[in-house]
Formats: structure tokens, C-alpha cells, sequence
């Protein structure tokens, strides 16, 4: 009997080491795979980066084009984007059905209010305009730059890589709420690597190509 009695304790403790060993290697899988997703889905696998990286979109001065002052007043609103680009994530897609973003770099605001600032920067550097606001200051303006930010990204095939910014514009009549022209800007730059630095230098020269453009356009238009 007392044989059997410590036959019985003993299965009982290597049941039980059983049991404790399945549930941590469930726990260790679980966790593992969320590691996994956290890594692929946000923090992108694109980046070298450990620690975190703050990056900012910088107005070429010597781009924008100067033209003879109007009385115009000239209000810029935040681009309209949708919520892969409406963060102040570094977008990154490794193919065209697949959005994910640079690991451990962000932009220094979200990228809709960052490029708002660009766009008054601008504005106001041309000199055409007698005020630019961004609508925080009361101003009544004349004219309204309405913008949707349809890509601003770098896009990978295997070791290229090239910045992509697409803008679309619209200027508003203030008075009768009408917009009078539109018109679409498409930038593309290579990037020298397929990493964040690479990456937000050639975004930061797309960028500095389609303000131009859009610099020139809207000063040819906003007498209307």
C-alpha cells in the first residue's frame, strides 16, 4: 500500500510539472506573436533604429517662388488624410496593399498639422499674399487653400526605395464659398536607402518639388 501511495504522489507531481510547463509555453507563444505584431504593424521593418528618432519636413526658401504682392488674404486649413497618414507615423510600404511605418522614428507633429505649417511657411515666404494665416488667428481671408494629402510615403521594391507625395488642392472663394481651380501635385524622389534617414531626406526633397509647384500655381491663381 505505502508503495503504491508514493507511486500515485509521484504521478501526481509530474502531472502537475505538466500542466505548469504547457501553460508557460502557451503564455511564452502569446506573447511572442504580440511581440511579432507589434513589431510588423507599427513599428515597421524598415529601421535600424533602438531609440526613438524625431524627424521634421524643412521649407527649401531658395524653392519657393516670389511673385509681386496682391491684397489677398490667404487662409491655409489642415489637410484632410486618411488615418495612415493622419498620425505622426513615417509611412513606409514594403508593397502597395501593405501599410506599415519606420521603426522608432516619428515626425515631430502629425503630419497633416506639419505640412499646414509647411504650406503657411510657404505662403508667406513668396510674398505674394498681403496676411497667411492658418484660420488660429481670426483672420478673414479672401481665399481659402484647402488640401488632401492622398500619399506621403516611401515606397520599397526590394533595395530601391523612393518618397512619394501626392497632393490635391483646391482654391476657395471665401465670399461665395466656391472653389474656382484644382488642381493634383505629384512628387517622386528616389531615397538613397530604404532606411528612415534615406527615407525622410528624399520625402523632404518630394516635399520641397511639389511646393514649388504649388507655391507657383497658387500665386498665378489666387487673384481670381
Amino acid at each position: 500500500m505505502r508503495s503504491e501511495g508514493r507511486a500515485l504522489f509521484r504521478a501526481s507531481i509530474i502531472f502537475r510539472a505538466a500542466v505548469v510547463f504547457r501553460v508557460a509555453i502557451v503564455l511564452f507563444v502569446l506573447s511572442a506573436l504580440g511581440g511579432c505584431s507589434l513589431t510588423g504593424a507599427v513599428k515597421g521593418a524598415f529601421s535600424n533604429a533602438s531609440v526613438s528618432q524625431t524627424y521634421d519636413l524643412v521649407l527649401d526658401h531658395q524653392r519657393v517662388r516670389r511673385a509681386k504682392r496682391l491684397g489677398t488674404q490667404l487662409v491655409v486649413t489642415e489637410p484632410q488624410a486618411l488615418r495612415a497618414l493622419a498620425g505622426d507615423n513615417i509611412l513606409v510600404k514594403p508593397s502597395p496593399n501593405v501599410v506599415t511605418y519606420y521603426g522608432g522614428s516619428i515626425w515631430g507633429d502629425r503630419l497633416p498639422k506639419l505640412l499646414q505649417a509647411r504650406f503657411v511657411e510657404a505662403m508667406r515666404v513668396s510674398g505674394r499674399f498681403r496676411a497667411v494665416s492658418d484660420g488660429s488667428d481670426r483672420i478673414k481671408g479672401d481665399v481659402t487653400l484647402a488640401t488632401t494629402v492622398e500619399a506621403f510615403q516611401v515606397e520599397v521594391n526590394g533595395a530601391r526605395a523612393e518618397a512619394v507625395v501626392i497632393i490635391f488642392a483646391k482654391l476657395i472663394h471665401m465670399e461665395s464659398g466656391k472653389v474656382y481651380a484644382s488642381k493634383k501635385f505629384s512628387h517622386r524622389v528616389p531615397a538613397a536607402t530604404r532606411e528612415v534617414a534615406g527615407g525622410v531626406e528624399a520625402l523632404n526633397g518630394a516635399m520641397n518639388e511639389m511646393m514649388a509647384s504649388l507655391t507657383g500655381w497658387i500665386t498665378r491663381r489666387a487673384g481670381y
